[in-house]
């Protein structure tokens, strides 16, 4: 989730339900018919790629919306930098205090960074921002690297990280379930999204082990995309109308509720 994603790579939206629910598995009605499985009502995971002093009504917002919101991803620069920023310490406060995980951006380029680089990464987050998660982004897929992020996930467990979510954008090997408690399933415009593919071993696991970033939604379908990644059984999303280089750089402007019985109107935003 770097802020120049590729469009097909191969690897937000708004109030969302206060709590994720699980989907629930068809059974019979009284009648004898069969029920439709309830499509998951996803909480938000919100890549917050914004500098407080720029966008401070951003910041601002997800401390109003903060019990639809499960995560913050803090990314001061692509990683925590050099040294702390003061300017996020009033910023990230709220969302702490409302219970919100407040997860470090930390890069792993498939494997190919040292484990210990990115320890460092994690260990100044700890110093400087108090934070309570990991996401690992542009984690590899493959059965060959299980061992490497089983390993980056126990020792960002031991150094305190309470969520860990490793970033693959697209589906995994099943074994990184194992290791994770979110992985990062898709990430791409929302033309690709559409025609995603779910397989079949996702089903093992619950909804909130799945998040999907979805950019360039067009405003008036950004409702859609609760809705679609709901039924695709993600309990995690971030779906923005913003794209280019970075959709990331601020909040999508549109409000869509998808907690409504009215799926598909969207709301108007709060004002700053």
């Amino acid at each position: 989730m770097q802020p120049e994603p590729p469009e097909t790579r191969s690897a937000g939206p708004w109030r969302a339900a206060a709590g994720a629910r699980s989907a629930v598995s068809g059974s019979r009605a009284g009648s004898g018919a069969w029920r439709r499985p309830r499509p998951v009502v996803p909480r938000l995971v919100v890549p917050a790629y914004f500098h407080p002093a720029i966008a401070g009504a951003d910041w601002a917002r997800m401390a109003r919306e903060a019990s639809h919101i499960r995560a913050v991803v803090l990314n001061p620069a692509s990683g925590p930098g050099d040294q702390p920023d003061p300017a996020y310490f009033p910023a990230l406060q709220p969302l702490k205090e409302a219970g919100v995980t407040i997860a470090g951006y930390v890069d792993t380029n498939y494997g190919q960074r040292p484990w210990r680089d990115a320890l460092a990464d994690i260990q100044r987050y700890q110093d400087w921002y108090g934070i309570s998660g990991v996401l690992y982004d542009r984690v590899s897929a493959v059965a060959g690297d299980l061992r490497h992020y089983a390993l980056l996930a126990r020792r960002a467990r031991k150094l305190g990280a309470q969520t860990v979510v490793f970033n693959h954008g697209v589906h995994p090997h099943e074994g990184y379930a194992r290791h994770a408690d979110i992985l990062g399933t898709f990430e791409g415009p929302w033309h690709v999204y559409l025609q995603q593919a779910v397989p079949q071993w996702t089903r093992s696991w619950p909804p909130d082990r799945f998040y999907h970033v979805v950019y360039a939604v067009p405003p008036e379908h950004l409702p859609s995309a609760f809705m679609v990644a709901g039924r695709r059984r993600a309990g995690c999303v971030y779906a923005t109308d913003h794209r280019g280089g970075n959709p990331y750089n601020r909040l999508p402007a549109m409000v869509p509720d998808p907690a409504a019985e009215q799926w598909g109107r969207p709301q108007p935003q709060a004002g700053p």
